[in-house]
């Protein structure tokens, strides 16, 4: 009685096998880099667009790019715990989301004009609290940069599963020329 079926033999299964297990170690390595550069980008555009201050102030000691109160970074340990993060210093993160401060034990805030001096200047307002309101746009910078994060991560990972396959395949080509050299 006759069978229709297919046969398959498979040359090299381990070597593929081996190339699919070293995968997600060569794409962490490779993912690194790319969320590392997004992470900055994020970090310096917030810098450059939302910390200028009103016009005639330069944005003040936040907007130099070399402090730390936007930072962007990558971590994480393996490719199942990789991520990218921004963060900000406490007092600028009253700016990112907003705050109201209010005066301890129902008093009152002294708002000043400073000269420098301990105990100098002028008190021009008195008041129960003060509104700040979100001013530094973090989330836009972020949303307008993730497309070219997502292509470059992408990119960054085929060409780590490239070059998994190949240094397998290169393995193999090189034991299959010793053994047709003998």
């Amino acid at each position: 009685m006759p069978t229709d079926s297919i046969i398959a033999k498979t040359v090299n299964f381990t070597e593929l096998q081996q190339a699919f297990a070293d995968a997600p170690l060569e794409t962490y390595r490779y993912v690194k880099t790319p969320l590392f550069r997004f992470a900055r980008r994020v970090a310096k555009r917030v810098k450059v667009e939302s910390l200028s201050g009103r016009p005639g102030i330069k944005g003040g000691p936040w907007r130099r790019l070399k402090d730390k109160n936007v930072q962007g970074f990558q971590t994480g340990t393996d490719l199942g715990s990789l991520k990218a993060v921004n963060k900000v210093s406490r007092i600028l993160r009253t700016h990112v989301e907003g705050a109201v401060i209010t005066a301890k034990g129902g008093g009152f805030l002294f708002l000043s004009s400073k000269t420098g001096k301990k105990g100098g200047g002028t008190v021009f307002a008195r008041v129960r609290s003060v509104t700040i309101p979100a001013r530094v746009k973090f989330e836009e910078p972020w949303r307008q940069e993730i497309p070219k994060a997502s292509a470059d991560i992408a990119d960054a990972m085929h060409r780590a599963m490239s070059a998994a396959l190949d240094r397998r395949m290169q393995a193999l080509g090189s034991a299959v020329q010793r053994l047709t050299s003998l």
